[in-house]
C-alpha cells in the first residue's frame, strides 16, 4: 500500500487486514491518495527536466502509455489530467513532484490486480460496507487484461511496453552503479522504510 505525502495513513488503511496479509505501507514523495500495488499491476516512472512546474503538460507522461496500449490493439482514452481509461473504467493513475528542475511522474497500470484485496486495505468503516464497496471499485476500475488480446501475459506485455517507449529498442537502458545502488538503498534504510516517515 503506498500512500500519498501528505495522507493520515491511519484515516486511509485498514491496519488489521494489512497487518494479517503482510502488507507494507509506504509513503511516497509526492501527492495524491493511497493506491494498492500488488504483483497484478506495472508501476512506471519518468524523471525529466522542466524549467518549472507550471510548464509542465501531464498529457506527456500519460499518452506514450496510450499509445503504447493501442499498438497492442487495446483501446484506452486519457481521462482527466493524468488517468487512463479503459471502456469507462480506470486502469492508470500518476502522481507528480517537483524538485530541483526535475518532475518525476509516476504511475501504475493495473494489469490483473486483486480488487477485494484492493477495497479491503483501504480504511472501510464496517464490515457490512466492504462488500458494497468492492462492487462500487468494480464498477469504476478495469484490469488491463480484461481487455488485451488473448494469451498476452503480463511479461510480455511489459515487454512490448518497454520496446515502445524505448522508441523501439533504440534508447539505451540506464544501468545503476553500485554507488548508486548503495546510496538508494541507505536512503530506503534511513527513512523510506521507518515508522516515523510512513506513519
Amino acid at each position: 500500500m503506498i500512500i500519498g505525502e501528505n495522507q493520515n495513513t491511519f484515516s486511509e488503511v485498514n491496519q488489521a487486514y494489512i497487518e494479517s496479509q503482510n502488507v507494507q505501507v509506504v509513503r511516497r514523495v509526492s501527492g495524491g491518495g493511497a493506491v494498492y500495488h500488488d504483483l497484478g499491476n506495472i508501476c512506471f516512472t519518468f524523471f525529466v527536466p522542466v524549467a518549472t512546474s507550471a510548464s509542465v503538460d501531464f498529457h506527456q507522461f500519460v499518452k506514450p502509455m496510450a499509445d503504447a496500449l493501442e499498438s497492442l490493439g487495446i483501446h484506452v482514452d486519457i481521462s482527466g489530467r493524468n488517468d487512463l481509461e479503459i471502456a469507462e473504467k480506470k486502469v492508470s493513475g500518476n502522481a507528480q513532484r517537483y524538485a530541483g528542475g526535475y518532475l518525476m511522474n509516476h504511475g501504475k497500470l493495473l494489469w490483473d490486480t486483486d480488487v477485494d484485496a484492493m477495497v479491503r486495505s483501504l480504511n472501510v468503516a464496517d464490515e457490512k460496507f466492504i462488500s458494497k464497496a468492492a462492487k462500487s471499485v468494480r464498477a469504476r476500475v478495469g484490469n488491463i487484461k480484461d481487455y488485451a488480446p488473448e494469451g498476452l501475459t503480463i511479461s510480455t506485455f511489459i515487454d512490448q511496453l518497454k520496446y515502445y517507449l524505448t522508441d523501439e529498442g533504440k534508447d539505451t537502458e540506464y544501468v545503476l552503479s553500485e554507488a548508486q545502488k548503495a546510496s538508494i538503498k541507505k536512503l530506503r534504510d534511513e527513512k523510506f522504510s521507518q515508522w516515523a516517515w510512513n506513519y
